[in-house]
């Protein structure tokens, strides 16, 4: 951990099985999607792959996907308007992502730690470390961030899906545990920043609704109906 990626998997289980390593698969790719895009990729590039897992994955599993898609069309539409014009105004989805998530001030955060205590590498960043440690789950070298990046978090708890559906008997009951000491506990104030910081950036847009499906995934009890 943490590649984020969705490699291929072996044959799934049957039954209820196979519908967790559905939503552990949807948890790779929402982790992915909160990870640094590829340098020179345009929002169409990097939306379509996005596209075709949660087109396969959302019926799967009675998530509500056509949010995400709304918003992933929006700024593809948005983009190719741009690129059409010779300003140069069409920018890669990695300026985009900078703008909202690493260009201080930061207008939006992916380190939990700040909407769970407000401060980055507290107390909270330290307990995920130590759930991580725990189940035996090791950062990837290749991954600069602090334990409480939303992404490592994701794919922490898919991880711990995947193995509860190959017949780890303790995997869904870390994943819930973690789920509810942290994920439900940040995934809506991200949505909320996220839609705040639209206003002046519109690709946060994307991300807000990816939020809201983050809460879908891990049933944030918070979650308005609808």
């Amino acid at each position: 951990m943490t590649s984020v990626s969705m490699a291929k998997r072996e044959a799934s289980p049957g039954g209820d099985g196979g519908r967790l390593l559905d939503r552990a698969d949807l948890l790779f790719c929402l982790a992915r999607a909160f990870m640094t895009p590829p340098a020179g990729w345009s929002v169409c590039d990097w939306a379509q792959p996005l596209a075709d897992d949660l087109a396969e994955l959302g019926p799967s599993l009675g998530v509500e996907t056509d949010a995400v898609q709304a918003a992933l069309d929006d700024e593809c539409s948005r983009w190719v308007s741009a690129a059409r014009l010779a300003d140069g105004s069409a920018d890669p989805w990695l300026v985009e992502y900078s703008r909202l998530f690493l260009m201080p001030p930061v207008a939006v955060p992916l380190n939990a730690g700040l909407y769970l205590e407000g401060s980055i590498g507290g107390t909270a960043a330290q307990m995920m470390r130590s759930c991580y440690e725990t189940a035996g789950v090791v950062p990837s070298e290749s991954f600069h961030d602090l334990p409480d990046h939303v992404a490592m978090q994701l794919e922490f708890v898919a991880r711990l899906m995947e193995r509860s559906a190959r017949g780890d008997a303790d995997g869904m009951a870390m994943a819930q545990e973690f789920c509810g000491e942290f994920i439900h506990a940040w995934a809506g104030p991200l949505e909320r920043a996220c839609a705040s910081a639209s206003v002046r950036f519109p690709a946060a847009r994307v991300y807000a609704a990816l939020a809201r499906l983050v809460r879908q995934a891990v049933d944030d009890p918070e979650l308005p109906a609808g």
